[in-house]
């Protein structure tokens, strides 16, 4: 009984890590690549592993708009995308009814472009929105 229920939640760990098309990891992959290749926008991925302890670091803050701004969901002027967020959103969710529960939780402006994009790769981890470069 105990190695069954290993083996189920197994699959669905597997399952929900594999919500993101690979279109859409290679995505991520190149934008991360681009942000850490600029020395203005390069930060250490032990920062970057551990974002919700960093969040108020300002070069991660950079990092994350300078991702953000690359994966479409917020704009060159720094304003959320919140039509590119909804999609993203819609492509990894298993519930479609909580879509506008989960952007209008997760799409929020704060005092600054790269609290926001932080912020926002925070509110998706914490609501198991699989949209955003896993290191």
């Amino acid at each position: 009984m105990k190695s069954t229920l290993v083996v189920v939640l197994c699959v669905a760990v597997v399952v929900l890590a594999n919500r993101l098309p690979e279109s859409e990891k290679v995505k991520l992959a190149i934008a991360h690549a681009e942000c850490q290749a600029d020395p203005k926008t390069r930060c250490d991925e032990n920062l970057l592993r551990n974002l919700g302890a960093n969040a108020n670091n300002a070069q991660v803050g950079i990092h994350m708009l300078c991702m953000s701004q690359k994966e479409g969901l917020q704009k060159a002027n720094g304003e959320l995308d919140r039509d590119f967020i909804r999609k993203a959103i819609e492509l990894v969710s298993d519930d479609k009814s909580k879509v506008d529960e989960h952007l209008q939780r997760c799409a929020v402006k704060k005092e600054s472009p790269e609290k926001t994009a932080v912020d926002l790769v925070l509110c998706f981890v914490q609501n198991g929105i699989p949209y955003y470069y896993k290191l």
